[in-house]
């Protein structure tokens, strides 16, 4: 469970995450009934990817939490039809921003998995060329790779993520998030 402190590293920012949806008083809980909740049901990769937090996925995490803490205190005081509606509307379109999330999040889970079952040396080419930002000159310059194989083999790699994402990717853009 180190991986948890890792998270917990940039607890002063989940707490001012929190102060910006408009709690002040109950921040630090929030965030410590979070961290609780990522212990229970969160995987470590879900959350820490190439050793760094995922922080979108935390502030989904941390706005969930949020949200529940609202309804329970919500629950407790009776409130107007009206005052319902406009709380609905701004959940409902949270809510989406949150599927929505989701959503790219598989997909990206989904070409993690794609380039995983590909060949060693294509895998290897393809997150270099994916995590740097280094143009193929450049990769090509430092590892004495021609140009045209580095070409050639992440036009491959891209093909094939194309073909087996490339559904989902379209589901996405069509926010038919259910699909993916």
């Amino acid at each position: 469970m180190d991986w948890i402190s890792k998270v917990a590293q940039h607890h002063d920012e989940y707490v001012a995450t929190v102060r910006g949806f408009g709690e002040d008083f109950f921040a630090e809980d929030i965030v410590q009934e979070s961290y609780i909740k990522i212990i229970k049901y969160v995987r470590k990769e879900q959350i820490i990817k190439d050793g760094e937090v995922r922080k979108a996925y935390m502030y989904f995490i941390l706005r969930n939490m949020f949200l529940d803490f609202k309804k329970q205190k919500n629950n407790k005081n009776k409130v107007s039809a009206e005052v319902l509606n406009y709380l609905g509307e701004g959940i409902s379109n949270d809510l989406e921003e949150i599927e929505k999330a989701d959503a790219l999040n598989r997909i990206f889970d989904k070409v993690d998995t794609v380039v995983k079952d590909l060949h060693w040396y294509d895998e290897m080419l393809f997150n270099l060329y994916r995590t740097t930002g280094k143009s193929m000159r450049t990769i090509s310059k430092e590892t004495g790779i021609s140009t045209s194989s580095i070409f050639t083999t992440l036009k491959h790699c891209k093909d094939t993520i194309r073909e087996e994402v490339g559904e989902d990717y379209t589901d996405y853009l069509n926010e038919e998030y259910e699909l993916i």
